[in-house]
């Protein structure tokens, strides 16, 4: 069954297109400002879909880029079609062939091929990879408004020493130019799970030790939005009973937790490794950077490791489950922990389920509430995940 807001936006949608509703496919949705943002496709006989995102975040942008509906200083709702992402103004136009060779240009850039979109999180933010006859360039576009604190957060890295792709140039329009990051990605690298997490506290030492550029976005505070999307879930009920107690526990003893600098959207999909795989060379979308508790890392990296290995391939998925047993075992006794862990999962189970993906639905959530329940339910949750994970969802 489908969530009532998600029902509530497709309703918006078809009424704004003037569609019927059963020719809008659901494709992403998730937390932004005080609602949220859906991606619906718009299919047309004989025509590529239309991808089309229904904004009820109330937040303030420069310029409208499609529907309005509501107040148009604080609209309710906000109807664009992709890319004319109205939070990012810059995406639409470096999104295209000419825009993004003038941009590349003017950088010193020549001979880049046609731009292609390997990342984007509506209304946050967009990466696009420019191939280039000597070498590839990473366009990162954000709000305008985080320009200045991401560009500061890659110096602060460097500097600190930790191995963030060298900037070439930076637009306060929204654009950032990078290198490729050095190393083989994580997700491609051969890696043995202890050394890879040995080297993962590595790098959040060195994390730590760079000075503040503000507060974090914690994971806890993502909670009650993931519990209204999962609403319609049954199984999910008893799960967000869980984390919600542990949440308030947490927020309870928060005055008491360590605090430093984290990365805040760590996983082994940012990491590039050196060629044996035991050593970080780059690290890639230090976007969150700030401080906050260092349980944030531990549980989005467990977290992603978990889902990652209910969808790894066969052949590498028993790496990747002993790469969350082992994780758990080292930072699991932390309730924190735990609790960030649980409430990313609640995160990746609304993909799952938006994308019909049941059995990866109640493997996540399974993995959830037996880490709410007992530190060393994780390393169970592998076994039975993986076992769930391995037939078609």
């Amino acid at each position: 069954m489908e969530a009532a807001h998600v029902a509530h936006d497709r309703r918006l949608l078809a009424e704004a297109l003037g569609v019927d509703e059963g020719s809008l496919a659901l494709r992403s949705r998730e937390p932004l400002g005080r609602g949220g943002v859906a991606g619906f496709d718009c299919a047309s006989a004989g025509e590529a879909p239309l991808r089309y995102y229904v904004d009820t975040s109330r937040l303030p942008v420069v310029r409208e880029t499609g529907l309005v509906l509501g107040d148009v200083g604080a609209p309710d709702a906000r109807v664009w079609l992709h890319p004319a992402d109205p939070h990012l103004p810059a995406l639409a136009p470096v999104a295209f062939d000419s825009a993004a060779g003038a941009l590349l240009t003017r950088f010193g850039i020549d001979g880049a091929s046609a731009p292609e979109i390997a990342a984007y999180r509506p209304g946050r933010r967009a990466v696009l990879r420019v191939p280039g006859a000597q070498r590839n360039v990473w366009v990162k576009v954000l709000r305008p408004s985080r320009v200045q604190r991401v560009v500061a957060a890659h110096t602060a890295c460097a500097d600190g020493g930790v191995p963030v792709p060298e900037l070439i140039g930076w637009s306060p329009d929204g654009v950032i130019l990078m290198e490729e990051a050095r190393g083989v990605p994580a997700t491609a690298a051969e890696w043995e799970p202890a050394a890879l997490l040995d080297a993962v506290d590595e790098l959040r030492a060195d994390l730590a030790g760079i000075p503040a550029l503000g507060a974090a976005q914690g994971v806890i505070e993502r909670l009650p939005w993931y519990a209204s999307g999962l609403s319609e879930v049954s199984a999910a009920a008893p799960v967000i009973a869980l984390a919600e107690a542990a949440v308030a526990e947490a927020k309870r003893v928060a005055g008491m937790r360590p605090v430093g600098v984290v990365h805040g959207d760590l996983h082994f999909g940012q990491l590039f490794l050196s060629a044996d795989g035991a050593g970080i060379l780059g690290v890639v979308d230090v976007d969150g950077l700030g401080a906050g508790d260092p349980a944030e890392d531990a549980g989005a990296f467990l977290a992603h490791a978990a889902v990652s290995a209910m969808l790894t391939p066969p052949a590498r998925r028993p790496g990747v489950w002993e790469l969350v047993r082992l994780g758990a075992a080292r930072w699991g006794d932390d309730p924190m922990v735990r609790a960030c862990f649980a409430v990313h999962m609640l995160g990746h189970a609304i993909a799952a389920h938006d994308r019909g993906a049941s059995g990866i639905v109640r493997a996540v959530l399974a993995a959830a509430r037996i880490a709410l329940a007992r530190v060393e339910g994780t390393a169970r949750t592998g076994a039975e995940g993986a076992a769930t994970a391995g037939r078609p969802a």
